[in-house]
């Protein structure tokens, strides 16, 4: 950590509450959420946010898929036609990329996340989908797919699984959120091991941050069930347009240094 002391508890409980409710809510991940919180917020050096944000993301995917799933909103074998895919290419597309300027990796992002938005809103709704046909060949591709953004941009999760489950597969935007948050658990659960494996995890935050996560699982995902399908995916699509122009915009993201393998992946 770059400050000394320790937090007061209430700070990694919002943290906690913020990554579950975004994860229950879009099936945003910490790359997303979490990791600028423990960094800015918290004051975590950017690869101790990194790790005890993967590890966190495993509460999070796994409190999410189980809540969508008790509601029917899960394709349980997401996990092993895309979620074993990622995880395979994730760790190859970062090691690839391990040079790649930081402004065209953000830009790149910046430009993936727009595409989802716009393909959401213009999607005509559920049950039609590209890939109808080859339903697990799209699967495959999906993950190998989310692997290489994870791998290269440090985001996959809810940003890019869920638009192609919508788009390839005619899911329902709330069974496109609940299959992300299945389908991203293989590359979760690699990386928060590696991560641990390097003492990159910042322990003595993770218990208050797991208990507001599971908390705001809850009420996120309670809220994301509740709405309408069409009015769901719109939100989601506008959180997308959200996060793109951050990432198209903000010139200060453009200035970190050299990154790593699995950074910023949950």
């Amino acid at each position: 950590m770059r400050n000394s002391g320790a937090p007061p508890w209430w700070k990694p409980l919002t943290v906690g509450l913020v990554a579950g409710f975004g994860g229950g809510l879009a099936s945003l991940g910490g790359g997303t959420l979490v990791i600028p919180l423990l960094s800015e917020w918290l004051g975590l050096d950017r690869h101790r946010a990194r790790g005890t944000a993967m590890v966190l993301a495993g509460v999070t995917s796994l409190a999410g898929a189980l809540r969508y799933g008790l509601s029917g909103q899960v394709q349980w074998d997401t996990l092993l036609w895309t979620g074993l895919p990622a995880a395979v290419a994730a760790p190859l597309a970062a090691r690839l990329s391990f040079d790649w300027p930081d402004h065209l990796l953000r830009r790149l992002l910046g430009l993936l996340l727009l595409g989802g938005a716009v393909a959401l809103l213009i999607h005509p709704g559920r049950g039609a989908g590209v890939a109808l046909e080859h339903p697990h060949a799209w699967m495959v591709l999906t993950g190998v797919f989310a692997g290489f953004m994870a791998g290269v941009v440090g985001v996959s999760g809810g940003p890019v699984l869920a638009p192609l489950f919508v788009v390839g597969l005619g899911m329902p935007q709330q069974m496109a959120q609940g299959s992300s948050l299945n389908a991203r658990l293989p590359a979760v659960v690699a990386g928060a091991l590696e991560d641990i494996r390097e003492s990159l995890v910042e322990w003595p935050l993770l218990p208050w941050m797991a208990l507001g996560d599971l908390a705001g699982v809850v009420v996120g995902s309670e809220l994301a069930l509740a709405l309408p399908e069409a009015g769901l995916r719109r939100l989601f699509a506008v959180l997308l347009l959200l996060l793109a122009a951050r990432e198209l915009l903000d010139r200060a993201r453009f200035a970190h240094g050299p990154r790593r393998p699995h950074d910023n992946y949950p």
